[in-house]
Order: structure tokens, then C-alpha cells, then sequence
């Protein structure tokens, strides 16, 4: 499995410049599932853009979930 493949499900307000996913995000080349609104998610949006990207991707993948991703990656 390639780094690339695991997708980092942010939560509320995303992850700083300080937090463990942007942290993988740089050392490793894990991609970041960005959302159009971290100041006001909506389930429908999130989880919308979470299909997206994992349709898009040619195999399978991990999500590394913090905070309010936990509960997207659940849903």
C-alpha cells in the first residue's frame, strides 16, 4: 500500500499546523480529504466528499480519522 492511500479525515476547523495528520501529510504523503467548510459541517457534504475521493481512488484505502473524521469514518 502506498502512504498516498491512507486518507486523513480531519475534524471541526481541520488539523493545524502542529497536528499529527499534517505532520503525516508531510513526512509521509498521506492525503488530506478536504472539506469545503470545516467551520460548518454538514453530514451530508462530508461524507459526500469522503465518497468522492474514495471512488476516485484505484484501490483500497485506510482512513486515519481525529476528532469529528471519527465520526465520518464511522457513518
Amino acid at each position: 500500500m502506498n502512504p498516498s492511500d491512507i486518507l486523513l479525515l480531519p475534524g471541526w476547523q481541520d488539523s493545524g499546523p502542529g497536528h499529527w495528520q499534517t505532520a503525516w501529510e508531510q513526512r509521509h504523503g498521506c492525503t488530506r480529504v478536504a472539506q469545503h467548510d470545516w467551520m460548518r459541517p454538514l453530514r451530508g457534504d462530508w461524507t459526500a466528499r469522503l465518497q468522492d475521493v474514495v471512488l476516485a481512488r484505484p484501490g483500497p484505502v485506510v482512513l486515519a480519522a481525529h476528532s469529528l473524521g471519527c465520526l465520518l469514518a464511522a457513518w
